[in-house]
């Protein structure tokens, strides 16, 4: 069975516990906050703010030794306050995060769907997610 649908069927089994979960370490979504900073005198080149925006992915780049395509430009399509744990683990994954004013911001790569069927997400808190599973039996 491919990790993909095992991961799928993880999720369909957790889904309401990890959902618990996620809004125990999601604190606030901080989008346009993020973007109205960066658009200010004050703030604009906040080199934290910026890495939480934008970041450079070599992961494609090389391959086996060989050069076989270019860096890719990567954008954050939302950002989000973040519990210290959860952002520490989020780094551990190559994520966008950056403390900022005492604040930890994630900034995630993907929008549109609940965050807790990111991948990454579903990595991190799958330990707590079926500890909790087992306390609730």
């Amino acid at each position: 069975m491919s990790k993909v649908k095992t991961q799928h069927q993880w999720y369909l089994e957790h889904e309401r516990t990890l959902d618990a979960v996620v809004g125990d370490v999601i604190v606030y979504n901080v989008s346009h906050l993020v973007t109205d900073l960066l658009n200010t005198e004050c703030y604009g080149d906040d080199e934290n703010l910026i890495n939480v925006t934008y970041k450079i992915d070599n992961s494609l780049t090389y391959y086996e030794g060989d050069t076989v395509g270019e860096p890719q430009m990567v954008e954050a399509l939302e950002h989000w306050i973040v519990v210290d744990w959860f952002g520490d683990e989020l780094r551990k994954q190559d994520e966008m995060v950056q403390e900022f004013k005492g604040l930890v911001i994630w900034g995630r790569q993907t929008s549109g769907q609940a965050i807790s069927m990111d991948y990454v997400v579903q990595d991190i808190l799958k330990d707590i997610v079926q500890r909790r599973d087992e306390y609730e039996l």
